[in-house]
């Protein structure tokens, strides 16, 4: 089947504006992750009881936004918190279709698309949606998980690190 554009061929710049059309289709949710992370105070009592239960759950209307921790393994014990939003992968392909629908193709021009010139739209729509939101999206089973770190232990220590590092280049 021809899309309405049919006289047109997708180019590669309409295909990268499908995929921001995509990431922008998830704003709201990315808005929302955000702005939970901003307002989430946190503190020594939340993240031991995140260290104890391994996660938990601090939002679910109209999104479920869950907190989970990830351990380092380091002489300090460090660690990540990260803000967790999942949405099954068949609500993420009717997006795509439907978005490829409103730009006059179908799925089976993109596909094509794809496979002539070696792309794939759904690594592209992750990179758009870590480089505009910063947030990170992987498929796990039958789920788009979409991840928002807001606490690394790490950036403690490299930033005293460096503090540190540049502290001893003024003493030297």
């Amino acid at each position: 089947m021809q899309g309405a554009n049919s006289l047109f061929s997708l180019t590669y710049d309409l295909w990268k504006e499908i995929i921001q059309d995509i990431a922008q289709a998830h704003e709201p949710l990315f808005a929302a992750m955000h702005q939970a992370a901003d307002e989430l105070p946190l503190t020594p009592t939340l993240i031991e009881e995140l260290k104890n239960k391994g996660e938990l759950t601090i939002a679910t209307d109209p999104w479920e936004l869950q907190l989970t921790i990830e351990f380092f393994d380091d002489e300090i014990n460090g660690f990540t918190i990260i803000l967790v939003a999942k949405e099954p992968q068949e609500t993420l392909e009717e997006i795509k279709a439907n978005i490829v629908s409103d730009q006059g193709f179908s799925l089976e021009e993109t596909e094509g698309f794809e496979l002539e010139h070696g792309l794939n739209i759904q690594e592209e729509i992750f990179v758009e949606i870590e480089e505009s939101y910063g947030v990170t999206a992987e498929i796990r089973e039958d789920l788009v998980v979409y991840e928002l770190v807001i606490f690394d232990s790490q950036d403690l220590d490299n930033s005293l690190y460096g503090e540190l590092s540049s502290q001893e280049d003024f003493g030297n």
